[in-house]
């Protein structure tokens, strides 16, 4: 099979490789269609951390396909079928694992497509209780917008949905930021509003849900919001969000700046007596409620899509993704089109 495969930093491309064969308990997956993003170009780079990337390895984790074939003792699940799965490989039986948080586990990180085989690939192999099937009545290879989207849908099953009329605020315009938009859109709040700093991408929010858009540094109001999530991966982005919130107000954080500078002043979240809650991954919960969403056609992230390419032509696809002038949100890879 083609795969595309990252040996080392800054060493990547495709290559041919014997096709995975699926063992107890496994499924062997033809990918539709794979999301590239901000932490792919990282595990290209050798910016992401240590702890996080085993090389050499296959990219792919926001990823949607179709069944190929069960390893022995898979029930529940058959060939032709069309499914998402969790990235993470969670133990199961860890502290944090017992309590839901399988995004937490305290066990070795594994997660499909950084420290194991991803679905930048003709063929993946994925563990089958990772799995959940999509419906047949909506497009498979939009739904590889449910992983993202179950991150931020994690921080909102953390905190708790909003009431409906809250005030709500999203600081950050890219995918993350814009999935949030059309998450928190269906609590019905009184005012959505999108802070984001480039035109072209605040443009987006109205169509998914916004009730207003301001740009970043034209941000007048500095408090009365409900709950705020952040998605920028900036450091000011942080601090942005706690401005935002009202006394008592909620601040989901699902940005990693990756500065590992602080930026955030303490006394804003005592004075304020602000709820911070901090986002890694997603939790089991958070997939299966945006499965459902998308099902019932309640979640729908097709406009966030702007480009697609076929396998051979991954590398195009990650520049398009670095190219501020293309106009590009979300990236799609489609292994298997022809």
């Amino acid at each position: 099979m083609r795969a595309y495969v990252v040996e080392s930093p800054g060493r990547h491309g495709l290559a041919e490789l014997p096709e995975p064969v699926p063992g107890p308990g496994d499924l062997l997956v033809a990918p539709a269609a794979v999301g590239v993003c901000g932490s792919d170009v990282e595990l290209l780079d050798g910016r992401r951390p240590a702890e996080y990337v085993r090389y050499p390895v296959i990219p792919g984790h926001e990823w949607a396909g179709h069944v190929v074939a069960c390893g022995p003792g898979v029930v529940g699940i058959e060939p032709g079928a069309p499914i998402v799965a969790e990235g993470v490989r969670a133990c199961g039986r860890c502290a944090r694992c017992a309590e839901g948080r399988n995004n937490l586990c305290l066990s070795e990180y594994a997660e499909t497509g950084f420290t194991h085989p991803g679905a930048l690939a003709d063929r993946l192999v994925v563990p089958a209780h990772l799995a959940h099937p999509i419906s047949t009545q909506r497009p498979v290879a939009t739904a590889a917008l449910i992983e993202p989207a179950a991150c931020v849908a994690t921080g909102l099953l953390e905190v708790g949905i909003p009431r409906a009329g809250s005030r709500v605020a999203v600081v950050g315009d890219g995918p993350l930021g814009l999935l949030a938009v059309s998450l928190l859109r269906l609590s019905s709040p009184r005012e959505l509003l999108l802070v984001g700093s480039r035109p072209q991408r605040i443009g987006y929010a109205t169509r998914l849900g916004a009730t207003a858009t301001v740009r970043r540094d034209e941000v007048v109001d500095t408090g009365g919001y409900d709950v705020v999530v952040e998605c920028t991966n900036a450091a000011a982005g942080a601090a942005a969000a706690l401005r935002l919130a009202r006394r008592a107000g909620t601040v989901v954080l699902l940005g990693i700046s990756g500065t590992g500078t602080p930026a955030v002043d303490p006394d804003v979240i005592s004075l304020g007596n602000l709820r911070v809650q901090g986002i890694f991954a997603a939790s089991r919960a958070s997939w299966r409620w945006l499965v459902e969403l998308y099902g019932a056609g309640l979640f729908d992230p097709s406009p966030l899509i702007t480009h697609r390419f076929e396998l051979g032509r991954v590398d195009e696809a990650f520049a398009v993704l670095a190219d501020r002038d293309a106009g590009a949100l979300k990236v799609l890879v489609e292994p298997n089109s022809g």
